[in-house]
């Protein structure tokens, strides 16, 4: 037996014994070495009508749920028999947390992407708030000498980060808003720093998060006692940006914006601009739309962090690259770290709540010893 999480109900994570994980052929086992939960899995924890609020309402009513941790790094421990050369034991790893069933039409037909059965690592299928877990060969992704354990579980983000980058199409000198300061408004200001973007503004509420918004890249940086869309049309002489990266939607149970981050970013950006919308906002929430119609502005929703843009690398394969060059700083936005699975919730209620406890980053769990150091 090892230990794991499960949510027995809304809010209610309890620490439990369940059967040790033996790997499918496709399949290998990962001990942890540490995971952090993500915004999106503690608002549906919390009961959040989010996307997945369904599905998860309907697998609890059937009994206590595995839920909860694709954002970890960890050492594996074990492979199928199918797995053969490509994972091997004892190597340092995390992994793409989207599931894809191969079976399909889509799938049949090289976009995978439009998987009509997609699984998610720690959604719908046993995640890493265990010592162990199972995941597909497939979705390994092997973590470069140099990366530690808690820059691995806070990869995901980064990637996210990419993949908004990306989606936008930032073409070299365009001016980029990112509005929020908290993890992955600092991740996408960073990106947007290193893929060529010229005048980055960044709004937000924290002093010490736009601190570091200047420290990463931001050439303007906006309080809570600032007029953003003024200073936005002042600082492009009336243009608005080229490109929104929205960070801070959500749930304001959890301290986020709603949706009048949306109506912000709509408001500052250009005729015929961008908006990504990287935040997970509630099933219906008021929007802009007449606004963003009458203007010509794209509303962008990037993928989740599985895929890629080169034949030879995926985006999580980047984003580590990118962490092991110094390129982009994670582990520095780490400002809460606990210790043993038992932390887990704890971590949640951090995580949940981040402006309240001064957090930046999801908390992060160590697991367990053993990353391998000489690589």
């Amino acid at each position: 037996m090892v230990l794991a999480i499960l949510l027995y109900g809304f809010g209610d994570l309890r620490v439990t014994d369940v059967p040790d994980p033996v790997p499918r052929p496709d399949e290998v086992i990962v001990d942890v070495a540490c995971v952090q939960p993500s915004v999106t899995e503690c608002a549906l924890v919390a009961g959040e009508q989010i996307a997945m609020h369904a599905r998860l309402a309907a697998a609890l009513a059937a009994g206590p749920v595995r839920f909860g941790g694709h954002e970890f790094g960890g050492v594996v421990s074990a492979v199928g028999t199918a797995v053969g050369d490509r994972v091997r034991v004892g190597a340092a790893v995390t992994a793409v947390e989207t599931v894809y069933c191969g079976r399909c039409a889509a799938c049949r037909r090289f976009h995978p992407e439009a998987c009509v059965r997609p699984e998610f690592i720690g959604f719908t299928r046993p995640g890493a708030f265990a010592e162990r877990v199972a995941v597909p060969a497939a979705c390994v992704v092997p973590v470069p000498a140099g990366v530690g354990p808690g820059a691995a579980a806070a990869v995901q983000p980064l990637a996210g980060a990419v993949h908004a980058h990306a989606l936008a199409e930032v073409r070299p000198g365009e001016s980029v808003l990112v509005i929020g300061a908290g993890v992955m408004g600092l991740l996408a200001v960073q990106v947007a720093r290193h893929g060529g973007a010229g005048q980055i503004l960044v709004a937000g509420r924290s002093p010490a998060k736009l601190a570091l918004a200047a420290r990463f890249g931001a050439d303007l940086v906006f309080g809570g006692g600032d007029d953003v869309e003024a200073s936005v049309l002042d600082a492009t002489d009336g243009v608005g940006v080229d490109v929104v990266v929205e960070t801070a939607g959500g749930p304001p149970s959890a301290g986020l914006a709603g949706s009048a981050t949306l109506d912000l970013a709509a408001r500052c950006v250009r005729r015929a601009g961008r908006i990504v919308m990287v935040s997970v906002l509630p099933g219906r929430v008021d929007t802009p739309l007449g606004l963003l119609r009458e203007r010509s502005v794209a509303l962008l929703h990037p993928r989740s962090g599985a895929g890629g843009f080169s034949p030879g690398s995926g985006v999580f394969d980047y984003a580590l690259r990118l962490v092991a060059r110094g390129d982009v700083v994670v582990e520095s936005l780490v400002t809460h770290r606990l210790s043993g699975i038992g932390s887990i919730p704890r971590a949640v209620d951090i995580t949940t709540d981040k402006a309240a406890h001064g957090a930046i980053n999801p908390a992060q769990v160590t697991v367990s010893e053993g990353w391998p150091v000489n690589r």
